[in-house]
C-alpha cells in the first residue's frame, strides 16, 4: 500500500538508523484512517478497519459505504458524462461501485479485478446496470495494487463491451482470498449461482435441501459425483459450433436454459451448481486429448471438506456421433476422481480460469 500525501515526518539519523517520531508515524496512520494512542513505550491501534460482511459469493446489490471508507476512487472513464459517487477505504477487501453513464444502458456490467502483480490473478464479476446506473459492492479476491475495470456487454455471445471506467490504483490490504473462498465467488460466466432458482435445481439433482451443509466428504464427494452426471447427461455438446470453430461465449444461465455447450459451459455449469450448495469449485483451463488432438479444454476441481476432487462432465459424456446436438449416449466415471496418473493421460497444464 501506498500513501502519497504530506507528511512531516521529523525523521532524524543516527548510527545508520532513521528514527520518526511518534506523532508523525500516527499521522501516517491515520492517512490510512487507522487511529492509534501512544502508551508510553508502545504504539496500539485502537480503530481498526471496519468490517464489512458480504454474501459468500462476494457481490451485494448496493454500493456498501461505512464510516471508515474516505478515499475517492481513482477511476479513469471510457465515455464523457460517466461520474462515481463511492468511496473506498484500502484496508478493507470490498469495493464500494456506485457509477452512473449518460447512455441509460440497462443489462449486465462485467466488473474485471486483476492484480498488477501477478498476471495470473483475474476475477470477472457480474452486476447489474439499470438505466446507466451501477450500484453494487464487490469482493476484492486479491492483495495489493488492482487494476479494475467495468464494462457494459453490449452483446454477450460475442463479448462486445463498452468500458464505463477503470482504474489501475485500487489498494487491498487485505490477504488473498483462499481458494475455497474464490470457489463460491459468482462470475460473468457462472453466473447467479447465488440465485434461489439454481440453488433450488442444485438441491433437486443433488437430493439435498438448499442451504443443507454439515455432510463428511464422503457424502459430498456423492454430491460432487451427482452434479457432474448431470452436467455430462444435460448439457448437450455443440459439436457444430465446436467443429466449425464458431463457438459462442456463454453464461451459465444461457447454458441452462439452451441445454448445449462445449467444455467451458459444461464444466461452467457444474461448477455454478456446486456453489449453488455451498460446495466450492474451480474451473480448470488446460488441454485436453480429445478426437482432434490435444486443444484447449476445461474440467473442473472441487473442495469436499478434505481435498480436492478432480472431474470432467465434457469427457464422461459418451457421444456416438459427432453430428448435430443431441444427447450423450451414455454417461461414464471415467474421469471422476480418476488416480493423477491417469487422469494426466489425456489432460495436461491446468489454472484456474478466470470465470
Amino acid at each position: 500500500m501506498t500513501y502519497a500525501g504530506p507528511i512531516d515526518a521529523h525523521a532524524i539519523a543516527k548510527s545508520g538508523q532513521v528514527y520518526v517520531d511518534v506523532d508523525a508515524l500516527q499521522q501516517l496512520l491515520a492517512a490510512f484512517h487507522v487511529q492509534t494512542r501512544w502508551q508510553g513505550s508502545q504504539l496500539a491501534v485502537i480503530d481498526p478497519a471496519p468490517q464489512v460482511s458480504l454474501p459468500s459469493w462476494g457481490v451485494a446489490s448496493s454500493a456498501y459505504q461505512v464510516q471508515g471508507d474516505l478515499w475517492p476512487e481513482p477511476w479513469f472513464y471510457g465515455e464523457a458524462g460517466v461520474t462515481s459517487s463511492a468511496l473506498y477505504n484500502p484496508l478493507t477487501p470490498v469495493l464500494p461501485l456506485r457509477l452512473k453513464a449518460q447512455d441509460g444502458f440497462s443489462g449486465e456490467a462485467m466488473i474485471t479485478v486483476r492484480s498488477l502483480a501477478r498476471a495470473d490473478e483475474v476475477h470477472r464479476y457480474s452486476a447489474r446496470m439499470i438505466h446507466g446506473a451501477l450500484d453494487a459492492t464487490i469482493r476484492l479476491p486479491f492483495t495489493g495494487l488492482l487494476g479494475v475495470e467495468v464494462d457494459e456487454v453490449l452483446n454477450a455471445s460475442t463479448l462486445k463491451l463498452r468500458l464505463l471506467a477503470y482504474s489501475r490504483a485500487i489498494e487491498s490490504a487485505a490477504p488473498n482470498l483462499s481458494l475455497q473462498s474464490l470457489g463460491l465467488l459468482q462470475s460473468w460466466f457462472v453466473n447467479h449461482n447465488e440465485s434461489p432458482q439454481v440453488a433450488e435445481l442444485a438441491a433437486s439433482i443433488a437430493h439435498t435441501s438448499p442451504g443443507a451443509r454439515a455432510l463428511s466428504p464422503q457424502q459430498v464427494d456423492a454430491e460432487i459425483q451427482a452434479i457432474s452426471d448431470w452436467a455430462s447427461l444435460h448439457i448437450w455438446y455443440n459439436w457444430p459450433a465446436y467443429l466449425h470453430g464458431q463457438v459462442p461465449w456463454q453464461q451459465m444461465t444461457t447454458t441452462l436454459s439452451l441445454h448445449e455447450g462445449v467444455c467451458q459451459d459444461i464444466s461452467g455449469v457444474a461448477a455454478g451448481l456446486l456453489r449453488a450448495l455451498g460446495i466450492p469449485a474451480l474451473v480448470v483451463q488446460g488441454q485436453g486429448l480429445g478426437q482432434l488432438g490435444w486443444g484447449p479444454h476445461q474440467w473442473d476441481e472441487a473442495w469436499d471438506g478434505q481435498r480436492w476432487v478432480v472431474f470432467d462432465p465434457t469427457f464422461d459424456a459418451v457421444y456416438t456421433s459427432d453430428q448435430g446436438i443431441a444427447p450423450p449416449s451414455s454417461v461414464t466415471h471415467h474421469d471422476f476422481d480418476p488416480p493423477p496418473s491417469e487422469f494426466g493421460q489425456t489432460h495436461r497444464g491446468g489454472q484456474i480460469a478466470d470465470w
